[in-house]
């Protein structure tokens, strides 16, 4: 996976961006501001453990994106007593600042969603009338903040030694058009510098996709904007699922240092 250190901002930092800028709007040829390839994703980061109080974690970093992801259980849960399968509970906590954009409703729908997506992933069935509690700490958000909290659940969840049907791995895509030649430009995993930037000043589609690895399926889908099309979204899951397999080649191969 290519690898991807942002450095210092130049004392000029600001007319590079401009200059950047200017030309794709004459020419529409594309560069990121901050040098990278539309489809580089930046330095990933894992460690597994357990701190003492829960029974597995895993801090998960993309760039300065940071998440930590707690597991307690699977434990006998009374209120759970009459189901056959077991029930999973899902805290969130932003330990920063609120994610710029989004209200509580919004909040609550996506935590929602990442509970559907993860209790079709774990199986349940191998846990009746038990709970399995899992507390998400997002202490930095730089960009990729759900992607980073969905695959870090994921791997909290294996150091957990929780059977699952597959791992699952998040990125980000987003999604710009040209405002001369109206051609649309995909690109991976940016940081909150490139979020506001290019949502600032062009159409800007948000799509982060879920993907159980082994199996190559789609597991998680939630996206925004206002240009989607067929065409336009083939290309970007397309994007996501080549991501998703890059990051999961290297977090494979850290994994096996756990195992």
């Amino acid at each position: 996976m290519a690898q991807f250190r942002a450095p210092l901002p130049h004392h000029n930092f600001r007319s590079k961006i401009e200059k950047v800028d200017e030309e794709f709007q004459k020419s529409g040829s594309f560069k990121r501001i901050n040098n990278r390839r539309n489809n580089e994703i930046r330095d990933m980061f894992v460690k597994l453990g357990a701190d003492g109080y829960s029974d597995a974690s895993c801090f998960y970093s993309l760039g300065n994106t940071k998440i930590l992801s707690l597991i307690y259980g699977p434990k006998p849960d009374s209120k759970n007593a009459t189901y056959d399968k077991g029930k999973v509970f899902l805290e969130v906590k932003n330990l920063n600042m609120n994610i710029t954009g989004t209200s509580d409703k919004t909040d609550e729908d996506i935590k929602n969603l990442l509970i559907e997506c993860i209790s079709s992933v774990i199986m349940l069935d191998r846990y009746p009338q038990c709970s399995i509690n899992i507390k998400c700490l997002i202490i930095q958000n730089d960009g990729g903040c759900l992607s980073a909290a969905l695959t870090c659940i994921s791997l909290s969840l294996i150091k957990a030694q929780i059977q699952m049907r597959d791992i699952i791995i998040s990125i980000n895509i987003n999604s710009i058009v040209c405002p001369n030649t109206k051609r649309v430009f995909h690109l991976v995993d940016l940081d909150k510098l490139e979020e506001k930037y290019y949502g600032s000043k062009y159409e800007m589609n948000v799509v982060t996709l879920g993907m159980c690895l082994n199996l190559g399926t789609v597991c998680f889908f939630h996206g925004s904007g206002s240009f989607f099309n067929n065409k336009s979204l083939a290309e970007v899951i397309g994007y996501a699922e080549c991501a998703c397999r890059s990051l999961g080649f290297e977090i494979k191969k850290t994994l096996k240092n756990y195992m």
